[in-house]
């Protein structure tokens, strides 16, 4: 024999309205009780300290083309670096790549022609002076004294030509470094 089904409608409307009543403030004290758990506590200071694993990230963009400055001899190209570092100092330095001494140390060349005088570069948002890459250590071109977090840093560069053309089959392949620690 089958058990006989009824539902509480057809019993009683205002029975089934009172239940569904109930269930509903039930729910709602439910939802309210887990709102109130839900609240975050109070905050709090941070609290100082702790390790942080040592970082040193140095990224750099492709060098923008040389172009004149002014009315001047003097052609200026720009390349962008991304400083992280988590030690300190941090310097950025450049170095020319290619060579080690001689005529063509930090000039930019070609086949059979040296450009004079030598490439010169600096970093950073002030009018800093410009440093000659004709050197055999690395140049410092900036330098920070806290933590960095993908800072930028602007590295200019500034070659003395007669023209454009004059540049157009020099090159010259730098080393930029990113060192931390030290004095």
């Amino acid at each position: 024999m089958k058990p006989k089904s009824t539902s509480l409608a057809s019993r009683s409307p205002s029975a089934a309205l009172f239940l569904a009543l109930a269930i509903l403030i039930a729910v709602g004290l439910l939802v309210l009780g887990r709102l109130v758990l839900a609240t975050p506590a109070p905050a709090q200071a941070p609290v100082p300290g702790g390790t942080v694993p040592s970082t040193l990230a140095l990224s750099l963009s492709e060098p923008s083309p040389f172009r004149r400055i002014g009315r001047s001899d003097f052609f200026a190209a720009t390349i962008r670096a991304r400083v992280t570092a988590t030690d300190v100092p941090t310097k950025l330095s450049v170095v020319d790549g290619e060579v080690r001494a001689g005529r063509r140390l930090g000039h930019m060349a070609s086949r059979n022609s040296i450009l004079s005088p030598a490439l010169e570069a600096r970093a950073g948002a002030g009018l800093g002076p410009f440093y000659s890459l004709d050197a055999i250590l690395p140049t410092p071109l900036r330098a920070w004294r806290q933590p960095l977090g993908g800072e930028t840093a602007k590295i200019r560069l500034r070659q003395k030509a007669l023209n454009a053309r004059a540049l157009r089959n020099h090159g010259k392949l730098l080393l930029v470094t990113l060192t931390a620690g030290g004095p």
